[in-house]
């Protein structure tokens, strides 16, 4: 999953200015950017090189942080459409409006809109991934819903999400992790984690979501461990990867076999997507998991899907695999 853009503020750059490249950036495509950047590798983007991103405002230099694709540059600057000054500065409350300075981050809202009601189907649970750094609504209809930030910092993740809460329905989950360097799993963080759910610093949740995406090997017996206190503080438990195994974690095989059997697992939600602006779901395995493998877990499956209108598709698939599905976790805000 891809978090917020995160824009490195520019000699010249002001907030109003931003604002309005933004806006008028969205909707670029990667085949524009390609054609904008003719020295820059669009499969091999560097850390720290400058992105030259055509837009109809004031001009747009965006520069490439670590997990950096020019799909998700372009996915995240679609939903910039009205960009304001007001909301870069909302999302920016330690940063004077007035006093930015080159190499300085700010975070980029979404503000393109509200999210449309689920459709009804008979998938028992209908989770809905809340954006943090989106305006959008969560459909009344949900179950279930996960206040998503990207980041595997708890304390970090509890205050971007802490303005979503309220807007929560159905169960709420705080989701800590992602899928880039910022949601990526360490002993450290992943302990501390674990401690805040000891300490009840995550009050006001249902359930904990742990993003499995990226992180170190060797943290199988701290995930248990996790997974048992909070089961132990009466928090339900969700576990989501990208497609049927972590893609960043060496030994995410281990870890899965691990998550199958694991009783503390209430739902485990493999993401049947890559860049969540797929049409269709995308079946791809990773790491030697496959998707006959799920047969074995305690926990029930609900896929994340782009739109819950795929979940049918998703229903039959899992079958043919002898797997049998309870619901879904929907990632498109619209």
């Amino acid at each position: 999953m891809k978090t917020a853009l995160t824009y490195t503020v520019n000699s010249g750059d002001s907030i109003s200015n931003l604002a309005m490249a933004l806006s008028g950036a969205a909707g670029v495509t990667v085949e524009e950017v390609t054609a904008a950047n003719p020295d820059i590798n669009p499969n091999a983007l560097q850390i720290g090189s400058v992105l030259s991103i055509p837009s109809q405002g004031e001009r747009l230099n965006y520069t490439v942080l670590h997990g950096d694709t020019l799909s998700g540059i372009c996915a995240g600057l679609a939903e910039c459409t009205h960009m304001t000054a007001a909301a870069i500065e909302t999302s920016n409350p330690t940063v004077s409006p007035n006093a930015i300075f080159p190499g300085q981050q700010l975070k980029i809202p979404q503000t393109h809109g509200t999210a449309a009601p689920m459709p009804v189907t008979n998938a028992e649970y209908r989770g809905y991934w809340a954006w943090t750094y989106s305006q959008s609504a969560v459909p009344a209809n949900a179950t279930m819903s996960m206040a998503f930030s990207g980041w595997a910092d708890v304390q970090t993740a509890l205050q971007d999400s802490a303005p979503k809460l309220a807007h929560l329905v159905g169960t709420k989950f705080l989701c800590v992790g992602g899928g880039n360097q910022s949601g990526a799993f360490t002993s450290a963080n992943l302990t501390a984690l674990t401690a805040a759910i000891q300490a009840g610093e995550c009050v006001g949740y249902d359930g904990i979501a742990y993003d499995v995406e990226e992180g170190y090997s060797g943290l199988e017996s701290l995930f248990t461990a996790s997974f048992a206190t909070a089961k132990s503080k009466g928090f339900k438990v969700l576990v989501t990867v990208s497609h049927s195994a972590p893609y960043g974690i060496t030994d995410s095989a281990a870890l899965m076999k691990s998550f199958f059997a694991d009783a503390n697992i209430d739902f485990l939600s493999p993401q049947l997507y890559t860049s969540g602006k797929e049409t269709g779901n995308d079946y791809s395995t990773s790491h030697g998991v496959s998707w006959s493998d799920y047969a074995a877990c305690k926990a029930k499956i609900v896929p994340s899907l782009v739109n819950a209108s795929m979940y049918d598709a998703a229903k039959d698939y899992f079958a043919g695999q002898g797997v049998s599905i309870r619901g879904f976790v929907q990632w498109a805000q619209s």
